[in-house]
């Protein structure tokens, strides 16, 4: 189940704040995410404090878990 890619305004900046179970944000929109996914150093790092402190991400990266079954860190497989 491989996700349509969506764009988000500002280049993903602009957070859907009151749409937290969107998991195709934290895919394709979130500049951390996204970044970190690529092997981005900074955003390796600011990924994984923000997982330890929320305990498993921010509220997207948790939807996009109970959605596709990986970790914000994590591609999603082909199928």
């Amino acid at each position: 189940m491989k996700p349509v890619p969506r764009t988000y305004a500002w280049g993903g900046w602009k957070m859907p704040i009151l749409h937290p179970n969107d998991a195709e944000y934290c895919e394709f929109g979130c500049p951390i995410c996204t970044r970190a996914r690529k092997g981005v150093p900074w955003a390796v790092t600011v990924q994984r404090v923000e997982e330890t402190i929320t305990g498993g991400g921010c509220w997207w990266g948790r939807a996009r878990r109970r959605k596709y079954g990986v970790k914000p860190n994590q591609p999603i497989p082909a199928e």
